[in-house]
């Protein structure tokens, strides 16, 4: 045995199913909508004889038989698996080039992914496609079976030396960053015209060699893919030359090693063999329900302005990417001014295949970047501010979902489904919004419903626009951005179930691998590996997580062997940190161990990323059977006495202060409305001690937040005439168009009042009036807070109103005592 099958929590079925063909003949089959390239192909051949051949047809065959794609060969050539003439013979030649239980091991795929005649520019989001196609063909679904992973045996091979980045980027700046500056800097920094991230070419020395690191291989520097983009993709060639370019580069890179010595691990040290990412088993993307998928983003390729629809369904909604939009590794895009945006041409099929079904799931997996992020469109198909189909967006602390609704929601999608808890997180979230016409729109986070009920009757889309256009992290129009990050979307057009989603979410998202490390020699048990679950954390970090124990040549091992401090090693060395497992003790094998290996433990760790692609891993140990080292503990730094000095008069109001004083100055009592449940939410974010150096960033958000509720809930109270809230703004009439008051009409109707209840006069230390109106005057003058649009302008006016006492209330007026 030399592989050992290793079961996901999910299922997925090999169902193979058609529509028509048979013995008997019949020939009816029904494709999927098809605009892959050319002109439809239309088959007038022999019936399928069988559901397989039928499955093969409508899955594989209409998506690559058209001449942009493989048909301009493979329809005469061998293998003719997309010839016209009897789909029952291309179905033959097809079958020893794919793997149903693998699609991405297929021939097919792997030949694609080397460069073979891809009709997109990244061969990878090619190979994609067709492993779509053929996991369709083989009708992956949840129905039953079980999705898997087979831990294929790694090379054999020792920790070796490595070089290693040091930690001053001067050798860089008088080598590789020359030629970087000199023909990247047009479009690889921050202010380039066209910005393309990684910044390796930015005018910050410092910024670009942090950002040049994942592309340099300091050990093999032909294969550092600053050279290989050059080499082998031509890419931004600054001579006729593209070969002598990369030689430069290549040159440039191996000066840069050469002043680097290599780590080799202590020879003391108890080792595994050693592993990079690649020998790895890269983990299955089975365990997802995905059969109604109609547009789907991984961000696989990595680099460029495209993320690629993979979906496999036509036509494909590639995404144009536009500002400061940077790829994340382990697949992702960091949006932080910008957008990923659709044509509206592809956008099309949105509005078609959904409207169909009068169903839909929109399923991401992301990461705010805060939670205080409103109006902030994370996926949007729309046209505008005030025109959409379907919107998710952020509004603090919760997610909103707007949706057209035909005779039910305005053209806007409002009123909106939005989560009332809190729920909204800046960490990795898995974000699902359904629609169908019993139970209307829910919204789910991490595989649970919220509980939030749809405001709206359920009803059809027929009213959806195919004009509109899918954008990530902001509006088409540019004015509603969202910073965060996006690792994955999927839309489907049937409304997924609780236990689909709940699927979805157990498959986690990203680029994950398996690493088994062998230790086989150490015991003297071959097959013996210790396993991690390795993926890419983020740009600068990887995630070890759960090792276990297993031996791929034997089901059951009698024999105990100890094992005490296990520690992960790279690039040569055992870092002092991230160290989870360094307290482990325990014994391989024996009652603890089955066929599935050994659980060793459930915790994770991060490791720093050093060189992208090329970092090497290894396991050193305390004890494992007859080999041990002494390992000796960093002694900690001697902690020294905090010394203060003199302390200030003033200091921070802490949270109930500060609770008292927001209800003080602007009358709404401290029991009223949603303000004592958002201050118990924010209570623990918000200062407990005075001292100004002990005030956070995270403090003031807190601050912000608790100011906009109260300040919400006064003006709310005045436009109902609620007796217990005590009026500020007694001049302002919340009936009239935003456009219509005058700067003078704000100064007097709310900056004034502001002023005078939340500063006062006479105080013997307070800030000057006219800075503080000034503020408050850019706030609503120069920025589009009192500007509207068709619809909201009066609305607006209470929101102008809301977001100045906001302002005033969560300043450093209140906050200082």
């Amino acid at each position: 045995m030399i592989k050992r099958t290793l079961f996901i929590p999910a299922l997925f079925a090999l169902a193979l199913t058609g529509c028509g063909g048979s013995d008997s003949g019949a020939a009816t089959v029904s494709n999927r909508p098809d605009n892959n390239g050319d002109q439809a192909v239309t088959y007038s051949g022999p019936a399928p004889k069988t559901n397989d051949v039928s499955a093969f047809k409508i899955n594989l065959w209409n998506n690559l038989v058209s001449e942009q794609r493989c048909g301009g060969c493979h329809r005469q050539q061998t293998p003719a698996f997309v010839q016209t003439g009897d789909i029952n013979d291309a179905y033959s030649a097809a079958n020893p080039l794919v793997d149903l239980e693998r699609p991405t091991a297929s021939r097919m795929v792997q030949k694609v992914a080397g460069g073979h005649n891809c009709w997109e520019t990244d061969p990878q989001v090619c190979a994609d496609l067709i492993s779509t196609w053929i996991s369709a063909w083989a009708g992956q679904s949840l129905s039953g079976g079980g999705g898997t992973t087979e831990l294929q045996t790694p090379p054999i091979k020792d920790a070796g030396s490595s070089k290693n980045f040091p930690a001053d980027p001067s050798l860089f700046e008088s080598t590789v960053y020359p030629v970087l500056d000199a023909f990247c800097s047009d479009c690889h920094q921050r202010d380039a015209d066209t910005p393309q991230s990684p910044y390796f070419a930015s005018d910050d020395v410092s910024e670009a060699y942090t950002a040049a690191q994942s592309k340099i291989d300091m050990n093999s520097p032909a294969l550092s893919r600053l050279v290989e983009r050059l080499a082998e993709d031509n890419h931004n060639c600054w001579t006729d030359d593209c070969a002598h370019d990369a030689q430069v580069m290549e040159d440039k890179i191996t000066e840069m090693a050469n002043g680097i010595s290599a780590t080799a691990p202590d020879a003391a040290l108890v080792l595994s063999k050693a592993l990079q990412i690649d020998d790895g088993t890269l983990a299955a993307g089975g365990g997802r329900y995905d059969n109604n998928v109609i547009a789907r983003y991984e961000f696989r390729t990595g680099e460029g302005l495209t993320a690629y629809d993979t979906s496999g369904v036509d036509p494909a909604i590639n995404l144009q990417l536009s500002g400061d939009v940077a790829w994340e590794g382990g697949w992702g895009i960091r949006i932080n001014d910008g957008k990923a945006q659709g044509s509206t041409a592809t956008s099309q099929k949105l509005r078609q295949l959904i409207t169909a079904t009068g169903e839909y799931t929109l399923e991401a997996w992301l990461v705010p970047a805060s939670t205080g992020q409103s109006d902030a469109n994370i996926v949007s198909y729309s046209a505008g501010t005030t025109a959409r189909n379907l919107t998710l967006a952020q509004d603090g602390a919760n997610y909103a979902l707007f949706q057209r609704i035909d005779g039910v929601d305005d053209a806007n999608g409002e009123p909106a489904l939005e989560t009332s808890d809190d729920g909204l997180q800046a960490s990795l979230q898995h974000v699902v919004a359904t629609y169908d016409a019993v139970n209307g729109r829910r919204l789910y986070i991490n595989g649970q419903f919220t509980g939030d009920l749809d405001p709206s009757s359920p009803g059809l889309l027929n009213n959806w626009d195919d004009t509109f256009a899918l954008v990530l992290g902001n509006e088409a129009s540019g004015d509603r951005p969202w910073q965060g990050v996006i690792r994955f979307l999927a839309i489907h057009n049937r409304a997924l179930s609780a236990e689909q989603i709940q699927t979805n979410f157990d498959a986690g998202v990203g680029e994950r691998y398996y690493l088994p490390f062998y230790i086989g020699d150490l015991i003297n048990q071959d097959g013996a590996y210790i396993v991690f679950e390795v993926s890419r954390f983020d740009n600068y970090s990887y995630l070890f997580n759960a090792p276990y124990f297993i031996n791929l040549k034997q089901d059951t091992i009698s024999q105990q062997v100890a094992m005490k401090g296990l520690r992960l090693g790279i690039n040569g060395k055992v870092p002092q940190v991230a160290q989870s497992y360094a307290r482990l003790n325990t014994q391989l094998g024996g009652d603890g161990y089955s066929e599935q290996g050994q659980t060793l433990s459930r915790l994770g760790t991060l490791l720093p990323v050093e060189q992208e692609g090329n970092d090497e891993f290894f396991l050193s140990f305390d004890q494992l059977g007859s080999h041990s080292h002494v390992y000796t503990e960093p002694q900690p730094l001697p902690l020294q006495p905090a010394t203060y000095g003199q302390q200030p008069l003033e200091g921070l109001r802490t949270f109930a202060e500060i609770n008292a004083t927001m209800s003080r100055l602007t009358g709404v009592p401290e029991s009223y409305g949603d303000v004592p449940g958002t201050y118990s939410t924010l209570r623990a974010q918000l200062p407990s001690e005075e001292n100004m150096e002990a005030f956070l960033t995270a403090q003031q958000v807190g601050v912000a937040q608790l100011a906009i509720e109260y300040c919400n809930a006064l003006v709310e109270a005045e436009r109902t005439g609620d007796s217990r809230v005590t009026p500020l703004f007694t001049d302002m009439n919340y009936s009239q168009s935003v456009e219509t008051l005058s700067q003078q009409q704000w100064r007097d109707r709310v900056i004034s009042p502001l002023y005078e209840r939340m500063v006062g006069n006479g105080q013997a230390h307070q800030p000057n009036r006219t800075d503080v109106e000034g503020e408050l005057e850019h706030l609503l003058f120069d920025t589009n807070l009192t500007q509207c649009s068709a619809g909201d302008c009066v609305e607006r006016t209470a929101t102008a109103t809301k977001a100045a006492c906001a302002a005033m209330l969560g300043s450093a007026t209140m906050l200082f005592q």
